[in-house]
């Protein structure tokens, strides 16, 4: 069971069943996996342990005293000179899960900036994000685009805990700025409303498309969610610092969101809305048409919710169109709508309720012709009269 404090913090947007994802499923095949990871890291990497990596070992204590969980991870240390890197994996359930820290990581932060980076990927663990399925086995854009912003989520949600376990913002901004750098203190000035500007300029640019299909969040967003965090009242409750917080954390939640959307772009909310409006569009004409006709009542109240030249449109195509056809169209519109986050499915249910209601007809043909389009929606069950 995920540790209560941990599910509080999590970031709202990172929601794995919004997009319908059975994070059981996932777990049960990972079980077929075998162990032979741990073998290799054990033959080419150096496990983690007082008397070989004390101050790493050390960081690790930390963490998991700060974040009251039990240490039944393994850590290792691999060597990699360029990339500043850590990483969570479990190959089964019955292996412990394997945090491996690349060595340039741990010659670049220091004993409380490293404390962030582990709490982070402890974080990833916990919240089974390694669980999330790639953006690479979506079923078309739209789906993408969900699971990106998904992924992306998860990051806000890890970072949150990497600050929690660092036990300080300070630090873990150092952490988040090393890694967008490269750079060590040497070079570095921590002076945070600096870095701030460079978001406000990035901000005033506009959206950006790389950003849109990015599996991680810009670092400057980043930076600006942990201090969003940290003045969070859920936050100060935490720690015990007597402080009230500036906001509740749904309220900084929004505020991440909105700026996200700055840099991102709204194209994922339209792309939802999209596909909802040609659901609702066409599931209503579904239902109209259960009695096998589209009265001049049904029609007027098509048009006052769809406009006139929609309706037009729909007349022209009824037409010429048999049944066979319009059944293809709707089908293929509703699976579109199949990949939507679960909020704008059940908003789309309850809407197309409203329909059935102001249909023409019998009862048991507009449920019926429902049942269809929900079946098809992958929402069994919702459709009770």
């Amino acid at each position: 069971m995920l540790t209560n404090y941990l599910e509080t913090f999590r970031y709202s947007k990172d929601e794995p069943s919004e997009l319908d994802l059975d994070l059981s499923v996932f777990k049960q095949k990972n079980e077929n996996l075998n162990n032979s990871n741990f073998a290799n890291l054990l033959s080419r990497s150096i496990r983690v342990n007082k008397e070989i990596l004390p101050s790493v070992a050390e960081a690790i204590e930390k963490v998991f005293q700060r974040l009251n969980l039990e240490n039944n991870f393994n850590f290792f240390v691999t060597a990699d000179h360029y990339q500043a890197n850590a990483a969570c994996s479990l190959m089964s359930t019955s292996s412990q899960p394997d945090i491996i820290i690349t060595s340039k990581l741990v010659e670049l932060l220091s004993n409380e900036e490293l404390q962030f980076v582990i709490g982070h990927e402890v974080a990833h663990y916990y919240y089974q994000h390694a669980l999330y399925p790639s953006y690479q086995l979506a079923v078309d854009i739209n789906h993408q685009l969900n699971l990106l912003n998904l992924g992306r989520s998860a990051e806000i949600s890890a970072d949150r805990i990497g600050f929690l376990a660092c036990g300080s913002l300070q630090h873990s901004l150092q952490a988040s700025l090393k890694l967008a750098s490269g750079l060590n203190d040497k070079h570095l000035r921590f002076n945070f409303s600096t870095y701030l500007d460079q978001l406000r300029e990035l901000e005033s640019v506009g959206k950006n498309q790389s950003e849109l299909w990015s599996t991680h969040p810009n670092f400057l967003i980043r930076i600006q969610a942990l201090i969003w965090f940290s003045m969070s009242k859920e936050y100060h409750e935490f720690f015990g610092t007597k402080k009230a917080g500036v906001y509740d954390l749904e309220t900084v939640d929004n505020k991440i969101n909105n700026s996200i959307k700055k840099i991102v772009g709204n194209e994922l909310e339209l792309s939802n809305k999209e596909i909802y409006d040609r659901a609702l569009l066409w599931g209503a004409l579904k239902i109209y048409l259960s009695d096998k006709t589209f009265s001049k009542q049904e029609q007027e109240k098509f048009a006052k919710q769809f406009g006139g030249k929609k309706t037009t449109k729909i007349l022209s195509l009824l037409r010429i169109s048999n049944q066979d056809i319009l059944d293809k169209k709707i089908g293929d519109v509703f699976t579109k709508a199949s990949t939507l986050l679960k909020t704008d499915k059940t908003n789309l249910i309850n809407d197309l309720k409203m329909v059935r209601k102001e249909a023409e007809g019998e009862e048991i043909k507009k449920s019926q012709s429902l049942n269809k389009l929900l079946n098809i929606l992958g929402e069994k069950g919702s459709t009770n009269i």
